[in-house]
């Protein structure tokens, strides 16, 4: 009996393996395309299940299935197919291209349009070259990626300032910088309104946005594409798509990277031995003695380099997490990513960290949807005083500091140098005892409901929100330059800032009888911001730690400040798509925009495009002839319309009240008193847009080619106007002028080879602006504010006739060559001559011209990608030509006046007697520097061609249980840089987003060249 058991156990335990066995038997095969050629990365999943593997490099695969089970084989540009498994354990799989998938679908606002059946114009960044090389930020992805749209890293500090500018700056006072929509929620780039300011140039917004967890990039640039924005569209949008999750097989992967930084170009100055040989030239020049004999000269040597001693390797780790996945139901992405930055000056670093989670629910038997995208980021910075110039300003003080100075004295404490007789100051000290701490939380996303009420008719709505908060400590202690003025100095800020979004919209897209197609989408979206700050400062504080004080601890106390902005805007839109047998394409747009910001005549305004577009391609007469053979498409594309820029201070329609302090009867009592006057008919700086474009694809598609031609025209500048004294103030804002925007625009993308071992994909763009100030209304012509008052310099001059940004001065033309020949202008041989314009025979304001442009006369850029087998290879290359640079940095430490350090070439290249030929004036103390400085001495081209990025890959022949694939590689960024331009980077703009003074370099922040290691693995 016993025995029977037994066997009967025996018998039942080896049934139920060979059942399991025959459930999960192992299934080998391979996926290949209609050439028989494999298919890498094709995905393959257990119908019902979320079990499923990919294929590896040769197409191949591996996957354990029942004979009951059906194995879906899927890949992008490929029909899905669906194949049994039976009792197979070896099958071949030759998929078909599927026509409909290969029909790319844009991103447009509030939708999707097919490409083919887009009427705007849009330009598109995918996930893959977001990916090429590191960045920070989202905005340095998009660098020379889109023709018309020109981004200037503004600072190189870890975390610094971006500016963008889409078909040039439309406004002259007004912001200027795209709109940024992220899943549908609209944000305005503001660096000074995200941060708590400070004497440093603001950090960079969208720094706190993680670039890896983008699917896609859509710019739209033409009226007809960003009209849906209405008020907000004048600048361009930005729409940027996060990575979704997709139905089938759970997906882990990592991306991993870590690079070294270093100055990619330093600014040679004079070593200590060259200095003290330039202060006796400039004592001489000013009848004094030589300070130094010859043989303290040969003692110096070397001297101090300051900008070393400054200076470090920087490095840049970058790791992100995700997980993808899904069933019918529900989609999911979780993304996780750390990024590490210490800068190449020290004590300067950026530090990011955060999450976000998309999720996607179906319900009511898949008529209704319920989408989650939230992230969270915290970011952390530590900073320098850089990009600011002046007193502390630490890369200048580092390049014009006396190198005959050691750092140390002999006991080991800091040694501070005069800096021209104006200040005492180590670099060294203020970047390292310097405390400078920013932490940033942003928590954003949207929750939106999307229900399917009829057939092509939806209804979507959203509730979004974008809560930041900022702080800052700065603390100086007694070894900086502020600290030991007051006796140290500690200052915190904090600012809030929170916007709450609700968009309703409802959309219908169906084929209304054969060859009428009509998409209508209508809305209404409702926003509000808010925005608070609060700081506080003291001085006379006890120590120089910074983490062990506090503001009660300083002795004095200084005012606090507060503040606090509030804008809301409502509006209406609606668009209309109509599609005609797939030739005739018309786009009509209209939004309607109340903003609080304006005054009560203008709170409402309406902002229409149109738009058509004609398939040529499609068209009998085509297709009949031989040109079918050559275009895939062929579609002329027209556009006009309206947008708004509201991108101004809020309350400026409203009269305002500022506090002031009066002494009564011997009693300090605070009141208030008038700032400005109120100006209720105040409304929106509206921009007028033409764009006509042609869209070509030859080759079996392998070759595609856009142009763009615009003409942009901005009416109602938003200006201070002057006005008389009488009335108490010295200016108003008002509706006045105009100004435009014309230009060119080509890309093209190029699939030279596409077989089993080679690929070759090329891609490049170029872009033509011009812009030009056609108006200024009331108001007269202006110096804009100063870069640098320290430095004598006047802003960009701004007046009808010009364009934006252009700088007025002197026209340097050479040197005099004997003291009677600059008599009668006050000067001496080896001094500066400029242009005498009205030829009175002395220098005078009157002899002022425009003297630099710094608005690139065209941009370019161009990417090639070559696969072979496992391997492949990326090169980016782009270049700005045509602008101007005002270096002001040499304008401080290149006059041959000051006795600050001076650039490395300054001996041998300034006038003497036996150098007549010299480029550079004589070195002369008595010589009056402010006029040189604002000559056209300093404007130098700012024209590069710029290696932006060498990258070299490899995939792992690895399809394991545990790793799905994997890819190594190496790559630099900024490994070579053409230019004529003589400071650190001619890609450089010390007043940030300032539309008015663009291209002025002063402390600039070293740009670095970096060095990559990466890894990709798929698990």
């Amino acid at each position: 009996m016993h025995s029977y058991l037994r066997c009967l156990q025996t018998t039942f335990v080896f049934v139920c393996f060979a059942l399991i066995t025959y459930a999960q038997s192992p299934i080998r095969g391979r996926v290949t395309d209609e050439r028989n050629e494999g298919i890498p990365g094709a995905t393959i999943t257990i119908k019902g299940t979320t079990r499923g593997t990919t294929t590896d490099a040769a197409g191949a695969f591996q996957i354990n299935a029942s004979p009951n089970e059906t194995l879906v084989f899927s890949y992008v540009g490929y029909a899905t197919q669906e194949v049994v498994a039976g009792s197979q354990t070896n099958l071949t799989v030759r998929m078909a291209t599927d026509n409909r998938s290969l029909e790319e679908v844009v991103v447009v606002g509030y939708g999707t349009v097919r490409k083919s059946d887009l009427t705007g114009s849009v330009s598109t960044i995918k996930a893959d070259a977001i990916k090429e090389m590191p960045v920070v930020s989202v905005d340095q992805a998009i660098q020379s990626r889109a023709p018309g749209v020109q981004v200037t890293q503004s600072s190189a500090a870890p975390g610094g300032g971006i500016s963008i500018r889409v078909r040039g700056a439309n406004s002259i006072n007004s912001g200027s910088e795209p709109l940024y929509v992220i899943d549908g929620f609209p944000m305005y780039p503001d660096n000074g309104a995200l941060g708590t300011s400070g004497n440093r140039q603001a950090s960079n917004a969208m720094a706190t946005i993680n670039p890896n967890e983008i699917e896609s990039i859509e710019i739209l640039k033409d009226a007809s594409a960003t009209s849906i924005y209405g008020s907000r569209g004048a600048n361009g949008v930005v729409l940027i798509t996060t990575k979704r999750g997709k139905e089938g097989a759970s997906r882990v992967d990592y991306e991993g990277s870590y690079s070294i930084q270093q100055i990619a170009r330093p600014i040679e100055v004079l070593n200590g031995a060259d200095y003290a040989r330039y202060l006796n030239i400039l004592e001489r020049s000013q009848g004094g003695s030589p300070r130094f004999t010859d043989a303290q000269i040969n003692q110096i040597g070397e001297g101090t380099n300051w900008l070393d001693a400054i200076t470090r390797t920087g490095a840049l780790s970058n790791h992100q997490l995700s997980f993808t996945g899904g069933t019918k139901g529900m989609r999911y992405a979780f993304v996780g990513n750390y990024l590490s930055n210490p800068g190449i000056v020290k004590n300067t670093f950026f530090k990011r960290y955060g999450f976000r989670l998309n999720l996607d629910n179906d319900f009511l038997n898949g008529r209704a949807t319920l989408s989650n995208s939230w992230s969270y980021n915290r970011t952390g910075s530590s900073n320098v005083a850089t990009d600011r110039g002046g007193p502390g300003g630490i890369i200048i003080t580092a390049l014009g500091l006396d190198p005959t100075v050691a750092i140390y004295d002999q006991n080991g404490n800091y040694n501070y140098p005069s800096y021209d007789q104006r200040f005492i100051i180590n670099p060294l000290a203020e970047a390292q005892e310097g405390y400078d701490r920013d932490n940033i939380n942003r928590l954003f996303g949207t929750t939106a409901l999307t229900i399917n009420l009829l057939e092509g008719l939806k209804f979507r709505t959203s509730l979004g929100a974008d809560v930041v908060t900022a702080e800052r400590t700065t603390f100086y202690n007694n070894y900086t330059y502020t600290g030991r003025q007051y006796a140290r100095q500690l200052e915190r800020a904090n600012r809030n800032v929170s916007s709450i979004l609700n968009e309703n919209i409802l959309s219908y897209n169906k084929q209304i009888r054969p060859g009428h197609n009509l998409d209508v989408t209508v809305g209404y979206t409702y926003q509000q911001e808010s925005n608070r700050l609060n700081s506080a400062s003291t001085r006379g504080l006890p120590s120089d730690d910074p983490l062990s004080v506090n503001m009660q601890n300083g002795s004095r106390p200084q005012v606090p400040n507060s503040g606090r902005l509030d804008w809301t805007l409502e509006s209406f839109l609606g668009r209309v798509n109509y599609n005609l047998k797939d030739r005739y394409l018309m786009t009509v747009t209209v939004r309607r925009d109340g903003s609080s910001k304006f005054g009560p005549s203008n709170k409402w305004a309406n902002f229409p495009s149109a738009a058509l577009g004609w398939r040529v391609v499609n068209e009998g007469f085509f297709q009949n002839s031989g040109l079918s053979k050559v275009f895939d498409d062929f579609k002329f594309r027209a556009s006009y319309g309206l947008t708004g820029n509201s991108q101004i201070p809020v309350y400026r329609s409203l009269a305002g009240l500022v506090p002031y302090n009066y002494v009564l009867g011997g009693t300090l009592v605070a009141g208030y008193g008038p700032n400005r006057i109120a100006n209720p008919d105040l409304k929106w700086e509206s921009t007028a847009m033409l764009n006509l474009g042609l869209d070509l694809s030859l080759l079996n598609n392998r070759l595609s080619m856009t142009f763009d031609v615009f003409n942009n025209k901005t009416t109602d500048l938003l200006l201070d106007v002057s006005i008389p004294q009488s009335t108490g103030f010295s200016t108003i804002m008002l509706n006045s002028g105009s100004l435009s925007n014309k230009g060119f625009e080509f890309s093209t993308n190029y699939k030279i080879l596409n077989s089993s071992d080679w690929k070759w994909d090329v891609s490049g763009n170029i872009s033509i602006l011009r812009n030009e100030i056609l108006d200024l209304g009331k108001s007269t012509p202006f110096f804009a504010n100063s870069t640098s008052g320290h430095l004598g310099v006047f802003g960009s001059w701004v007046e009808a006739g010009n364009a934006i940004g252009v700088w007025k001065g002197y026209k340097y033309t050479g040197l005099f060559q004997t003291d009677d020949e600059g008599k009668s202008f006050a000067a001496r041989a080896g001094y500066p001559k400029y242009e005498d314009v009205n030829g009175d025979g002395k220098y005078t304001s009157d002899d002022y011209v425009t003297i630099g442009n710094p608005n690139p006369k065209f941009t370019w850029g161009l990417n090639s990608t070559v696969k072979f087998r496992n391997f492949d290879l990326a090169v980016f290359f782009r270049g700005v030509h045509g602008n101007d640079v005002r270096n002001l940095q040499q304008s401080e430490m290149g006059d041959g006046v000051q006795k600050i350090n001076q650039i490395g070439n300054i001996l041998t290249d300034s006038w003497t007697p036996e150098n007549p030929n010299a480029s550079r004036p004589v070195i002369d103390g008595r010589r009056d520097f402010i006029s040189f400085r604002r000559s056209s001495f300093f404007i130098q081209d700012g024209s590069f061609i710029r290696l932006q990025n060498l990258a070299l890959g490899y995939n792992l022949p690895l399809n394991t249980k545990y790793i799905r694939s994997a890819r190594i590689y190496a790559s630099g960024q900024n490994l070579f840089l053409i230019t004529n331009y003589k400071g650190f980077d001619p890609e450089v703009n010390n007043q940030g987003q300032n539309n008015l003074n663009r291209g002025d370099d002063y402390d600039a922040y070293p740009r670095a060249r970096m060095f990559t290691l990466g890894v990709n693995l798929g698990l």
